[in-house]
């Protein structure tokens, strides 16, 4: 006999109702609220700062330029109506992504992407929980409370700044790493933001040093793809870039300037030259090589919580130029050094975390950033100006040095030790939990 509507179990209403009590269970985790009022002002702060700083969100408005050139028909990297004259700088896939930006006006493209901007602050909180703990014991309350912080990081303030994408394709690699090992298409998203942006491809090498081939093999297969569909629709641009725009780094912007937080950049301002020569190139190399073993060996030992931000960090080191707002690894860094001096933790661990204030501190921008400025740098500024690939530097000889720890409080702190310990939802577990150490 049929049962009338209405009557009855309703697998969708019954869905609907656990939702709405996880979200309850949330919103009364301990200290959940005094961190949301924190967040919520931490962002009207940001949004008074931005007002009287007027940020012209530049990057943004050369994407809608790349977009309109897509759509127009006209020369992708050719001489485009930008601020300052800048061109097209990333694959001709992401300028057809851009594409959508071109029908939206101009003064409601920059709202929505400083709103965007602000959610993708949150969804990295997030994401870099679930890699720094895949067993979920860390509380919510995490995620306003690393919220409020990380939009005063520099990396991550400057990106919102200039419209940038960086916060985007950290999430998108994040959400990647985070899937279930053996899911289905696992290593697609990487694929696609290596297409978008190049630099993303240095975790595909990671995943084969690390022996995950067939994550490795379908991120190429989408990278390909993405390279594949430009070539369809816009065959001389995607010649002109993957032949010899890629390999010109000049076209980016210039090598020395302070903001330029890589290996080649650093050496530029210490030689004066443009140039460092044969013996700046094996710098180069050498730290490529020994930079992607520590990710190896961080990995093995304590899995991608340390061996995808090192391999991270390797890959901002060796690339050409790597600007201050690429560096927004430090907001999974921050938060895998904060659970890591909660726990049993060496000295050497203490102090890199005490080194996170490089990022807050903009002191980066307190050395000389105009044209031919860099130049004439003191030794002071010097030292400033190599802030980044100093904590770098340091963050990789720490994630692959085991070291002697010290005595503290459990790994993953627990439910009375705060409202920034594992809460009543968290999964209840040993106090002295370690993720397990993958296989390579």
């Amino acid at each position: 006999m049929r049962r009338p509507i209405g009557f009855g179990s309703r697998p969708g209403a019954e869905a609907a109702a656990g939702f709405d009590r996880r979200v309850v269970a949330v919103l009364r985790e301990p200290g959940m609220a005094a961190w949301l009022l924190a967040c919520a002002g931490s962002i009207v702060m940001y949004l008074f700062v931005r007002h009287l700083s007027h940020p012209s969100m530049v990057d943004l408005v050369v994407y809608r330029a790349e977009g309109l050139a897509v759509r127009d028909g006209i020369d992708l990297y050719g001489p485009l109506n930008t601020p300052h004259g800048l061109g097209a700088t990333y694959p001709p896939f992401a300028a057809m992504l851009f594409v959508p930006l071109t029908y939206l006006p101009k003064g409601v493209l920059l709202g929505l992407g400083v709103a965007t901007n602000l959610a993708l602050v949150a969804l990295v909180v997030w994401l870099s929980m679930r890699l720094v703990d895949p067993a979920r014991r860390l509380s919510p309350v995490l995620v306003p409370a690393g919220t409020t912080l990380a939009i005063w990081f520099e990396p991550v303030f400057t990106t919102m700044r200039f419209g940038q994408v960086n916060l985007a394709v950290l999430a998108v690699v994040l959400w990647d790493f985070t899937r279930p090992p053996g899911a289905r298409w696992r290593g697609a998203g990487l694929g696609i933001v290596a297409g978008i942006k190049v630099t993303p491809a240095v975790f595909i090498v990671y995943l084969l040093l690390t022996g995950r081939r067939r994550e490795a093999v379908t991120a190429i297969g989408a990278a390909a793809a993405t390279v594949a569909l430009s070539a369809a629709v816009l065959p001389d641009a995607t010649r002109r870039f993957w032949t010899r725009l890629v390999f010109d780094p000049s076209r980016v912007g210039r090598l020395e300037n302070a903001a330029n937080q890589s290996m080649r950049g650093l050496l530029t301002r210490l030689t004066r030259t443009l140039d460092p020569g044969v013996g700046g190139t094996l710098v180069v190399i050498v730290v490529a090589v020994l930079g992607m073993a520590c990710a190896v060996v961080a990995y093995r030992r304590q899995g991608d919580a340390w061996g995808l931000p090192a391999s991270a960090v390797a890959g901002l080191l060796i690339s050409p130029i790597s600007w201050t707002h690429h560096w927004v690894w430090c907001v999974p860094i921050a938060l895998l050094l904060w659970t890591t001096v909660r726990g049993a933790h060496s000295r050497a661990q203490t102090l890199l975390f005490a080194g996170l204030l490089v990022f807050p501190s903009f002191v980066v921008w307190s050395v000389p950033h105009l044209p031919g400025q860099e130049w004439h740098m003191t030794h002071f500024e010097q030292l400033r100006s190599a802030c980044y690939v100093a904590f770098g530097l340091a963050f990789l000889a720490v994630a692959a040095r085991p070291g002697r720890v010290r005595a503290g409080p459990a790994d993953v702190p627990d439910p009375g030790r705060g409202p920034l310990g594992a809460g009543p939802l968290a999964a209840r577990g040993s106090r002295s939990y370690r993720p397990p150490v993958p296989r390579a």
